[in-house]
């Protein structure tokens, strides 16, 4: 998730890092230490507000344009246990400044289950746990084009 430092508009991506200030990929807005100031204004992190972004859907699967077939998670395998996740129809790219920063298991109400951070010389494969689950989404962040979302998937019995 990103966050919004309210003094200073700074903008913290949990799934990236800030060598700076000795923050690790991963780190959530809640984990990180109090002496450590945002890079911005010098004011705490506990003036971060989350970010919001705009969920992109996909149309149906024979419809994919090229950046859709890029970036849409894509089940590799399903149970009713768990589900394996790759993003993209062939796996999604990694570069510098191109890659995808975070998988998102999604509950039917839209809150996060559970996420998985990707480094940036990992590909882009998660698995989650969905027993208890009767819907799901999976959503994937790429640094260049945005959240994307396979909207609602049905568990499997």
């Amino acid at each position: 998730m990103r966050f919004l430092c309210v003094n200073c508009s700074y903008i913290y991506d949990e799934a990236l890092w800030d060598i700076a200030e000795g923050i690790e990929a991963g780190t959530s807005v809640d984990q990180i230490q109090e002496d450590i100031l945002c890079p911005g204004c010098e004011g705490s992190f506990d003036e971060f507000a989350p970010i919001e972004d705009e969920v992109l859907y996909a149309e149906s699967p024979e419809n994919h344009n090229d950046t859709e077939r890029e970036h849409i998670p894509y089940v590799l395998y399903q149970d009713h246990e768990k589900v394996e996740v790759s993003v993209g129809e062939e796996i999604h790219p990694i570069s510098d400044d191109h890659r995808i920063t975070g998988i998102y298991l999604i509950d039917e109400h839209g809150h996060i289950v559970e996420e998985v951070f990707i480094m940036p010389e990992e590909e882009p494969l998660a698995e989650f746990d969905v027993s208890g689950l009767d819907t799901f989404e999976l959503r994937a962040s790429c640094s260049k084009h945005g959240l994307w979302s396979t909207g609602l998937i049905q568990a499997k019995d």
